[in-house]
């Protein structure tokens, strides 16, 4: 038995080297928008997410119950959360098994949120839940870190 040399990053395993990639990308953005409002009222803010080209992730309502919503969660004193708003998702019908039609965020989409900021700067974080999928196949679920500044006048 003879044994041929070869250089690691030639071995590529279940798919190939860009499905792996992939898997390790988070795919979601979140734009770097400072927000100015009025301090000690409820104002409408907007936090506006990019979804790759090529991607997609479940709504904030998929239709079915196994699939892993989109969720903002926020953990900051300073700024209250009075609500939050979520896009409707659009359509996308799989290519793949028997062509399943979601309820997807696709490019971009914004959530709203009422809140309610003191007087000066703030910090608005969290973190968005998701998992994204493309074509052929879903990645493990990310949250990616929020972090907004935000400051009331």
């Amino acid at each position: 038995m003879s044994l041929i040399p070869g250089r690691a990053q030639d071995i590529q395993f279940g798919g190939g080297g860009d499905r792996a990639a992939a898997a390790h990308k988070d795919h979601v953005r979140l734009a770097d928008d400072g927000i100015v409002v009025d301090a000690g009222k409820p104002q409408v803010v907007e936090l506006r997410f990019h979804v790759d080209p090529g991607f997609h992730i479940n709504s904030h309502t998929p239709k079915d119950e196994l699939l892993i919503p989109t969720v903002l969660k926020l953990d900051t004193a300073d700024v209250k959360v009075v609500s939050e708003e979520y896009p409707k998702g659009t359509a996308f019908r799989l290519t793949v098994g028997d062509g399943e039609t979601l309820d997807v965020y696709q490019g971009e989409f914004r959530v709203m949120l009422r809140v309610i900021v003191p007087r000066g700067a703030s910090t608005l974080t969290g973190a968005l839940r998701y998992q994204a999928c493309d074509n052929a196949a879903c990645f493990p679920p990310r949250s990616l870190p929020v972090k907004v500044a935000v400051t009331g006048k």
